[in-house]
This record gives C-alpha cells, structure tokens and sequence, in this order.
C-alpha cells in the first residue's frame, strides 16, 4: 500500500533541507506521459514537441542564439527509458519517486512542490492536471473537453478527477496550451478563460516516418500481425465515443460482394464500455462478415505501413481534440473518411471526406462512392494527402511553445 502522505511529508522536508539551485530560463516539462510502458495519445504528443525543441535548440545553437534550457521530469526509475529517444539538448531531472508511486501521488493530488526538486522556472504540465508549486509560474495543456462534453463515453471516475482537477489547474496556470482551434473555442466557452492566454500547438505527423511505404514492407507487416487480403482500416482506441460501433455497421450494410472482398481491420487497446461493441462483432463475424483485429499489439514502428496498405482509414468519431490517425493516413497517401464535427475538419481540410458521426447510412455510402472510385483517389492521394500534412508541423509547434515561455517570463 502506498502511504502517500506520509511520503510527501517526508520528501518536503528533505528538500527543504537541500539548496535549491535555480537555472535562469529553464522550462520543465512533465515527463509521466513520455515515460510510461505503452505509448499513449498524449505520449506521442509530448515526444513530438520535444523533438522539435530539440531541433529547434540544435539549430540556434548553431548560429549562436541564446536558447532556454528544456528539461524533463521524470520518476527515478525511467532514465533508460528517457535515454531511448535519444535527444541531444533535451534534459532531464528525476525526482525520488518510482514511475508507480509518482502517478499515484499525482492522481491523488499529493504530489510535494515539484520545484522543491527541480528549481524555479516555467513548468509545463502535459496530463490536464498539475502538480504544486511553491515558487514557479506553470501551464497546463488541455486536449480536449470529453471528460466535460462527453460524459457518458467517458470512464466515471477519470471525468471526475479531470473535472475537478482542471478547474483548480488552470485557475494557477499562466497560459493554457491545447491542440486545435476547436479545443481552443471550447474552453475559452466552458471555462470563461480569456482567448489571449490559449495558445494552439498543433500535433504533426512525422513524414520522416509517415510515408507510402512499400508493397514488400506491407506484405511483411500484414503477414507479422496475421491480416489477410484487403481492408478497411480504423484505429483507434475501442471506445464508445469512437464510433466504432456505428462503422461496424455501416461496414456490414455495404453490398455482400464488397465485405467478402474486402475486410475491416481493428487497430487499437481495449479501452472502456466495449462490452457492447464486442458483442456486435462476435455476432456480425458469426453472421459471416470479415472484420478482424491484428494478432497482437502493433508497434509504432509497423504503424505506417498497416494504414499503407489500407484501402482507406475510417474514423467516424464523435468527438476529438485533434484525430491522430486521419493525419498519419493522409501522410501515407491513403484516403481519409471522417466526422465533420469538434477538430475533424481541421485535419483533414478538403482532402479527406466529412459526415455526420450519427449518420450510419451516410458513412456507408461514403464508403461505397471511395471505393467504388478508389483508383482515382488514390492517384490525387499520393500528393494531396502528404501535401495536407504537411500544414502541421512539430517545429511550428515548438515554436509557440517557446514563443509563449518568452513571453510568460518577459
């Protein structure tokens, strides 16, 4: 069991103990995200801003600029972990907590002052909620508001702690950060927060990564995860708000001669309130219909070349942030369907296909016109698509973030 009171009692008073040493212009960004086993959304959003920092910072450099000093906080026992991603100006601190004990103090708010640890500067708290502070300014970043909008898709008891625990964040944070102009709208509506202290950092897809990969790097990525013939992709986590119910069925209410020839192929973790959705496809596989799910957990390494060999991506959400995968599909050239609400439209621009998540017999059709006139598509694809990602940018978006840590800290 973990004592975290008495934990935190006794690491403040070791640290105040200890001098503090305090580095002018240090932005500290919390690490949890970055360090945990599995790779989430947020995960691959953090790695993705820090590796433009880092080019950002090997760049000026260069030309002799002053640049901040960046540094991640991580529990003691993820360096190795930390050490994999291999940046070259990118720090790290650790504070004397394993990666268990410091997500369970941060969950039940009794976390000690971070800067007890690490020194005064700007903190970026990457999970929707801080940590204390006793002498530094923060901000906070804000994904998306489905713990407030969207309730009823969301886990109870991780809508309550975000419900409560943003409030108080960004009652003490400096700036909020999020991810689209759609996230921004929400919370400067739901929060009363003033548009002036938001800033929009996008997520990108990395093209050195995202690209058209090849028929033979396909067909050895099919073969690993154990996918056979032609698919449909989705990929996503497996919760309700991901519609994913709703594409199982206009899946099956596409002509017999098409889901015989063509399966749809299930990328993603369990998540919460699956129950339903798993009993509708064990009982359209047993009517016949082909939708499978790869034989373990892909990598993101194999990710680009699965949505490769897609004949499109379908992500029919009910509500996103941003939407990751209808980007990473349009990178690899490959034909996008998705919602017309929340953020969705801005990924997608004009290149990718918009519909009511609530309309099932809409989406079918889409799916129907797309393939029926899928060469053409993705002929335009190959360069539209790369062409639209392209607007979004990791090295833009770092750019803001150290734009609004200058001003912060004029």
């Amino acid at each position: 069991m973990l004592h975290s009171q008495s934990i935190t009692n006794k690491c403040a008073a070791i640290c105040y103990n200890k001098q503090i040493i305090v580095k002018k212009n240090t932005i500290y960004i919390e690490g949890l995200a970055l360090v945990e086993g599995h790779f989430s959304g947020i995960g691959q959003y953090v790695l993705g801003i820090l590796q433009g920092l880092d080019t950002i910072i090997e760049m000026r450099k260069l030309t002799g600029e002053n640049v901040p000093v960046v540094c991640v906080v991580i529990p003691r026992d993820t360096v190795p972990r930390f050490n994999s991603f291999g940046f070259k100006h990118i720090q790290y601190k650790t504070v004397p907590f394993s990666f268990r004990v410091m997500s369970a103090l941060w969950h039940r708010r009794k976390m000690p002052p971070l800067d007890l640890f690490c020194g005064k500067g700007l903190y970026v708290f990457t999970r929707f909620v801080d940590m204390p502070l006793l002498f530094s300014k923060s901000c906070v970043i804000i994904y998306d508001l489905s713990y407030e909008l969207f309730k009823q898709y969301s886990d109870e008891k991780n809508a309550l702690f975000l419900s409560n625990g943003v409030r108080k964040s960004i009652a003490k944070s400096e700036r909020i950060i999020t991810i689209s102009e759609s996230a921004k709208r929400e919370i400067i509506e739901f929060y009363k927060y003033d548009p002036s202290k938001i800033v929009v950092a996008y997520p990108a897809a990395d093209q050195r990564y995202f690209y058209k990969r090849s028929l033979d790097e396909i067909k050895a990525v099919k073969n690993k995860y154990g996918i056979k013939g032609e698919y449909i992709i989705a990929l996503s986590n497996l919760e309700p708000r991901k519609n994913l119910d709703g594409l199982v069925e206009a899946y099956c209410s596409l002509p017999k001669a098409t889901t015989d020839k063509i399966g749809l192929l299930l990328v993603g973790v369990n998540g919460w309130k699956i129950e339903k959705l798993f009993d509708k496809i064990v009982n359209r596989v047993g009517e016949g219909f082909n939708i499978m799910r790869p034989s373990h957990y892909v990598s993101d390494e194999d990710k680009p070349a699965i949505i490769s060999g897609a004949k499109m991506l379908v992500y029919p959400s009910h509500y996103e942030g941003f939407g990751m995968p209808p980007l990473e599909a349009l990178a690899c050239g490959v034909p996008v369907i998705t919602a017309n609400n929340s953020s969705l439209p801005e990924v997608v621009g004009r290149v990718g296909d918009t519909i009511d998540s609530n309309d099932t017999e809409g989406l079918t059709e889409a799916i129907k016109s797309n393939l029926e006139d899928w060469e053409k598509l993705a002929v335009k694809l190959r360069t539209a698509g790369p062409d639209q990602a392209t607007k979004f940018s990791w090295g833009k978006s770092a750019e803001t973030i150290l734009d609004m840590a200058k001003d912060i800290n004029k």
